[in-house]
């Protein structure tokens, strides 16, 4: 039997969250979940998943896939998205980059298998653990289609209406974390003297956060701070939107670009880690730590009609072959191989 480890779900939805979710629901129902009890949560989830996980797994094949699992239970598959307090650790506490080095370094070498969603983040987890390039299993993530798509006219003007929104605009949606490079987006977005279109920000935090140890600098002109929205009205803002920007520093894939892509919403990304692996040319790509060469894009972007629409078409094009249907089939593939 396969045993799937599902204490992240305890936490709120995030890109870890969803793939769980979306694997689980395609999977056999012969696979079991098993979760600690409501009460236990935080440090004590840990603790849990460390002393009690391996007892509710013991003679079975259990898959971890949210990056942690429990460190003497060697019959283990663990899906890794990145190892970012490692690699990019700004925005992680101390602690935090503490625990996972050590759960890392401890738990990825043992475990019989592992699950990438990148080749990107193959890459590193053979570089920084030096773990076999053939225990790596690379699983692609996938996009909804039944809920990212164009969004009808009245949709739109529903939430345009709801949300203040202004009728031409690029956006960003994503963590508001230092690794999402908020701050340069902010400087590149003051020298695009884009006229008529503002830059929306859609993220938990709120402002304090964005511009956490900057010094709080004045916005630029025509720049929406959202804060956190309804997951439910994600693909109409994505929709809305002229163009999708996430110049990330950091990412072990990169899920939202496809996203944006889906609703036919052309996309400019950092040109560094999984970012130019996912979108392919489907994206325009920049320098993230070069403000000039975002501000360069997004003017490209925004203000070449002819460009922006075959961007468009290539991106629609470009999603369509990432599903979760392909990602479910992988990853029981691998699973499977290991539970005989």
């Amino acid at each position: 039997m396969i045993v799937c480890n599902v204490r992240v779900l305890r936490a709120p939805l995030t890109g870890v969250q969803r793939y769980t979710l979306e694997i689980l629901k395609r999977l056999p129902a012969t696979v079991r979940t098993v979760q600690p009890p409501d009460a236990i949560r935080g440090s004590f989830g840990h603790v849990w998943e460390q002393a009690l996980l391996p007892l509710l797994a013991r003679g079975h094949l259990l898959w971890s896939p949210a990056g942690t699992g429990p460190i003497n239970f060697a019959n283990q598959i663990v899906t890794v998205h990145d190892i970012a307090p490692l690699d990019c650790p700004e925005g992680y506490s101390p602690a935090f980059r503490r625990w996972y080095g050590y759960l890392w370094r401890r738990l990825l070498p043992r475990a019989r298998a592992l699950i990438a969603v990148s080749e990107f983040t193959k890459k590193r987890l053979i570089e920084k653990f030096g773990i076999a390039a053939d225990s790596i299993y690379v699983t692609p993530l996938g996009v909804d289609h039944d809920r990212f798509f164009p969004q009808a006219p009245a949709k739109v003007q529903a939430l345009r209406r709801k949300l203040a929104l202004p009728e031409n605009f690029a956006v960003f949606v994503g963590a508001l974390s230092a690794r999402k490079n908020i701050v340069r987006l902010l400087e590149a977005w003051r020298q695009c003297e884009q006229a008529g279109c503002h830059l929306v920000i859609a993220g938990g935090g709120g402002p304090s956060h964005v511009l956490a140890g900057t010094g709080r600098p004045a916005l630029p002109p025509n720049t929406l701070l959202l804060g956190r929205i309804d997951d439910a009205d994600l693909p109409t803002l994505l929709t809305a939107a002229r163009v999708f920007v996430y110049p990330s520093l950091y990412e072990g894939f990169g899920l939202p670009p496809l996203e944006a892509m889906a609703c036919g919403t052309p996309c400019l990304v950092a040109n560094g880690t999984a970012l130019p692996e996912v979108t392919g040319d489907a994206a325009v790509h920049v320098d993230p730590v070069d403000v000039s060469d975002i501000a360069r894009g997004l003017s490209k972007l925004i203000g070449d009609t002819t460009f922006h629409q075959q961007l468009r078409a290539k991106g629609l094009q470009h999603a369509a072959s990432f599903t979760w249907d392909n990602t479910s089939a992988k990853t029981y593939a691998v699973l499977s191989r290991y539970a005989r």
